[in-house]
């Protein structure tokens, strides 16, 4: 899989090819349906400071943040994501093991409440070493970099991914990962965490459990299995997950629902509305897919 830190040439031209209106973006946001603001090392250049959605809630409505905006991550803040091994660029480091591998004095940077706000606060808290997957009742039983989500049978610990990417971080098995939204255990709010990969193919059943749909879940093109939510065609799915057979695109912050399609399919699942046509491009592996846009 390819860093998120710049904007891959399947972007560029999937910009040509679907020239999407993303609200109130400008041409940039147009033109990065999957571009992330930033980030995943020391070498990499600032995150971009974005607007947060309108949906986000809280007094930081409105506010500027690096990275995905459900992070609230200010200039000069810790980001989540720094788990000791790599630090954003631009944010406040925070991770700091002492020697020895003990837990004792650990810092770890987590979405914590600020009155009626979320906001990253880096705090000692004796941090947990729970890593992908393991079992937790709060974040700091999990190691730095990680938070406790809600899982589908229990909670567990996830990576953070609020500077966009995934890369690097395996899930527990070893297999790849996905940046998605999840519910935090501690601020019961959503977040971005990496989360386990599982291969399918679009508008196809048998591959993802029945409360789960295949969408694309990368800018390589990848697809998995995603919850099923209830946002429709045009709605935000930043904070939420779109209904099936939909599939999520933008950058943080502006990101909408759009409807999976198969190229040449006149009706039935994988055709287009009355009016749209099925427009592919190489940002799906499978060019015989893509997603309904006006001719």
């Amino acid at each position: 899989m390819r860093s998120t830190s710049s904007l891959p040439p399947r972007l560029a031209a999937l910009a040509v090819a679907f020239t999407v209106a993303l609200g109130c973006g400008a041409s940039n946001d147009e033109a990065a349906l999957f571009a992330s603001p930033g980030l995943d090392d020391d070498q990499a250049p600032p995150p971009a400071p974005m607007k947060a959605s309108e949906n986000d809630g809280g007094d930081a409505r409105g506010a500027t943040y690096r990275g995905n905006p459900l992070c609230r991550v200010a200039p000069g803040e810790c980001m989540p994501d720094d788990d000791g091994a790599r630090v954003t660029n631009g944010a406040e480091p925070c991770t700091d093991t002492p020697d020895g591998g003990s837990n004792e004095g650990t810092k770890a940077c987590r979405l914590a409440r600020k009155g009626a706000d979320l906001a990253p606060t880096c705090a000692l808290d004796e941090s947990g070493d729970g890593g992908d997957g393991a079992e937790c009742e709060t974040g700091s039983d999990c190691a730095p970099g990680f938070d406790c989500v809600v899982g589908a049978t229990s909670k567990v610990c996830r990576h953070y991914c609020c500077a966009g990417t995934c890369e690097g971080r395996a899930s527990q098995s070893g297999g790849e990962t996905f940046c998605d939204v999840q519910r935090l255990v501690d601020v019961n709010s959503k977040a971005p965490v990496c989360m386990p990969l599982k291969e399918c193919q679009l508008l196809a059943t048998g591959k993802c459990a029945a409360n789960e749909s295949c969408a694309v879940v990368n800018a390589d093109g990848d697809t998995g299995c995603v919850s099923i939510g209830e946002r429709q065609v045009g709605d935000s799915c930043d904070d939420d997950h779109c209904a099936a057979n939909l599939t999520c695109l933008g950058q943080p912050g502006n990101r909408k629902c759009y409807k999976l399609c198969k190229v040449g399919v006149p009706s039935g699942v994988g055709s287009c509305p009355s009016g749209q046509a099925c427009k592919t491009s190489t940002v799906f592996s499978d060019p015989s897919y893509g997603i309904c846009q006006k001719p």
